[in-house]
């Protein structure tokens, strides 16, 4: 039975859709033998995605100053650190475990815990110790530049941020058409196409930019248009207009690419903004987002992300003792089962409090 409120709400429908998008990377991870195939959109999505709720949740005002933005990046780190934090006490557990390291590189370490791996051009710093902790390190660069980059878009008129975006993202067809290994590339070509911070920007911006095209009059009355029954035709269109998308370039345009922007762009933004525009109407897609297994999935999703390799290589030695191997559905299902408990406990027995903690310590800060 679907369980869903008939207010149909962002964090519902856009949550599930992240849920769904992190799950596609573990599937590209560790399912399917072309990863690139899976990866990419998805881990774009879920940059487009933070820009769009971090333009939504916070405003950035004329007042807001050197000592709010210090608070507003304490408050990040309270929420997402102490994650980093295990999943890096994993990686290195899984180190001495599994492949019986008993040395660490204290450069890649302090790369890692310092969050600038990403910005060394080296597979050995961001790739090191948990190989999807560059997200994290990207996204706290984000974070830092967010008040610039919406401060600078709100200033200028919708029209030239949907022309801008255009072209930077028509320009990144240049940097972001990078053949996978083997097809001619270069590791460093792939790095500044994928890991390097500020490409990340591209996404995050095309993220602030839906939300300012969300907050516009013509918006808002197309939005009132919107009843039940067209929602529910709107969210397939939609849906399969991303698909559409997302198949010609990984079969026909692209398919040796390892990111190409300028198409995988459209299809993300017609998906998100396809379950915005329907937000209010509860159609049958949203109501299938909005059931009480994906909600509550959603609260993990950081978790599922992160500690996807950390878990892999833990359970690795007993599931090849029994015969199952990478790409192997069975070991798959044993594998992603297993993530989802470790994530669900570590969210509710390590990182809620430790959060919940820090945060009372950061209040204690403010009032001061």
């Amino acid at each position: 039975m679907i369980m869903a409120t008939r207010q149909f709400t962002y964090l519902t429908a856009i949550g599930s859709l992240q849920l769904i998008a992190i799950i596609a990377v573990v599937i590209g991870h560790f399912a399917v033998k072309n990863p690139s195939f899976m990866n990419s959109h998805w881990v774009s999505f879920c940059f487009v995605y933070s820009g769009f709720f971090t333009a939504r949740h916070h405003r950035f005002g004329p007042g807001y100053g050197v000592r709010d933005h210090a608070h507003f990046m304490l408050d990040k780190l309270a929420r997402l650190y102490p994650l980093h934090l295990f999943a890096l006490a994993l990686g290195l557990f899984d180190s001495w475990y599994v492949w019986g390291s008993n040395t660490v590189n204290l450069k890649v370490l302090f790369s890692q815990l310092t969050l600038i791996s990403p910005w060394i051009p080296d597979q050995n710093y961001y790739f090191a110790i948990n190989p999807v902790g560059w997200f994290l390190c990207d996204l706290f660069f984000l974070y830092l530049m967010a008040p610039v980059v919406v401060k600078a878009l709100r200033r200028c008129r919708l029209v030239w941020q949907v022309v801008g975006i255009t072209a930077l993202l028509l320009g990144e067809w240049m940097g972001g058409y990078t053949p996978q290994p083997g097809a001619g590339s270069s590791v460093i070509g792939m790095y500044l196409a994928y890991e390097f911070p500020p490409i990340r920007l591209l996404d995050f911006a095309t993220g602030i930019i839906l939300y300012n095209i969300t907050q516009g009059a013509w918006w808002q009355h197309i939005r009132h248009q919107v009843t039940a029954s067209r929602a529910t035709l709107i969210e397939a269109a939609g849906t399969a207009m991303f698909i559409l998308l997302y198949l010609t370039e990984k079969t026909f345009l692209f398919p040796h690419c390892y990111r190409a922007f300028c198409v995988m762009a459209p299809g993300i933004v017609t998906l998100l903004a396809t379950f915005l525009l329907t937000s209010h109407a509860d159609g049958h897609i949203s109501r299938l987002l909005s059931i009480s297994p994906l909600t509550r999935l959603s609260a993990i999703g950081a978790e599922i992300y992160l500690l996807q390799f950390g878990v892999f290589y833990l359970l690795k030695p007993s599931l090849e003792a029994v015969g199952l191997h990478l790409y192997d559905p069975l070991q798959f299902v044993l594998f992603f089962v297993a993530l989802l408990v470790i994530s669900w406990l570590t969210h509710r027995y390590y990182v809620t409090p430790t959060g919940k903690w820090l945060q009372s310590c950061h209040q204690k800060l403010i009032k001061r």
